[in-house]
């Protein structure tokens, strides 16, 4: 019973995340992986992995501050280096072999990702990330972070069409 709630709770953290990487804008992208993120935390809390929930609770609180960069607080570029540098000590304080260094290889290349303006930006640097939280979720038996990835990157991958080639393939279009 214990690890179906904890896959449950990934799941739904898997829809939100799929949802996220569907928004057109920069905002709404972070909005959605709030939500997501807090219920990877109560997911890897339930099964006991503490890298995964950790590493997901700096996730957190880093869409907090990067949702607000409009703001002059959340504008400065000291916070990239204090969650790249949070995301280390985490992955340290949680060892439990080598794969704990996935979570915040992951979390480290999303960080980078949500730092930039561009949308298109957004997707192709936070793409490489799915593979390590996938190689973790694997190692650490979590289904639904497993489904998760295989999503992510197939919704990153439709995202990536939709709005970064397509939609460049028609702008082209109308200029000629």
């Amino acid at each position: 019973m214990h690890n179906t709630i904890a896959q449950v709770i990934g799941f739904a953290g898997a829809g939100l995340n799929c949802l996220s990487f569907q928004q057109k804008k920069r905002r709404n992208i972070i909005g959605v992986q709030i939500a997501a993120a807090i219920m990877f935390i109560l997911h890897y809390i339930v099964l006991g992995q503490y890298t995964g929930a950790a590493l997901n609770l700096i996730s957190l609180l880093r869409s907090f501050v990067f949702i607000n960069n409009h703001k002059k607080w959340a504008k400065s570029p000291v916070w990239l280096v204090v969650f790249v540098i949070i995301s280390l000590v985490a992955s340290v304080v949680t060892w439990v072999e080598w794969y704990s260094i996935l979570p915040a290889a992951a979390m480290i290349l999303t960080t980078i990702s949500y730092w930039l303006k561009s949308e298109t930006k957004i997707r192709l640097v936070t793409f490489p990330s799915s593979p390590c939280w996938l190689v973790y979720n694997i190692i650490v038996g979590s289904v639904a972070g497993i489904v998760t990835e295989c999503v992510v990157m197939t919704s990153l991958i439709v995202a990536i069409v939709r709005y970064d080639i397509l939609k460049k393939e028609k702008v082209k279009k109308n200029e000629n």
